[in-house]
């Protein structure tokens, strides 16, 4: 039986997060949370990891709650 995890990268799309030295807190969440799904799905076994988004989008909190919930998450990492 796979534990699901899902992997919020916050903010995002009209929401860029703190800003500073030519970067956007919502890139680097993004880059962190692609790379943390793509570790635990190839080093674990029996993990199942997912993301609250894939792109440069904006999503509410209870959007990112409810495909949390959606996809039967065992624990929601949200990365800010």
């Amino acid at each position: 039986m796979n534990k699901v995890v899902v992997i919020d990268a916050g903010h995002g799309g009209h929401d860029p997060g703190a800003v500073g030295n030519g970067l956007q807190e919502k890139d680097i969440t993004l880059k962190i949370s692609t790379e943390v799904a793509k570790r635990l799905n190839t080093n674990y076994e029996g993990v199942k990891a997912s993301l609250t988004r894939s792109t440069d989008a904006f999503l509410e909190l209870k959007q990112r709650t409810d495909l949390s919930n959606k996809n039967d998450a065992d624990l929601l990492v949200s990365i800010h």
